[in-house]
């Protein structure tokens, strides 16, 4: 009887070690859309900058007001020119 109990404690421990990382990866992907589709785009740019530069703040502070720069300067509406 202890052998049937440990068979089943094992099949178990098996079926959890491989259900467990694939809920944790379906939540991961369900996240990133989640923040892709309703987060601004500031907090996009901030968490990839979090992640691809997390020990160079500076680094990812400055490259991240170029890049709110530039979204801004693309935004402005463009007048036409004076012609003479």
């Amino acid at each position: 009887m202890i052998l049937v109990e440990l068979m089943l404690a094992i099949m178990l421990a098996a079926a959890a070690l491989i259900v467990v990382p694939l809920l944790l990866l379906m939540a991961g992907v369900a996240g990133v859309v989640l923040l892709w589709a309703m987060a601004p785009t500031a907090v996009l740019v901030a968490l990839v900058l979090w992640l691809v530069f997390p020990h160079a703040v500076g680094v990812a502070v400055v490259v991240f007001m170029l890049m709110m720069g530039f979204i801004v300067l693309s935004r402005r509406r463009q007048l036409p020119m004076n012609r003479w």
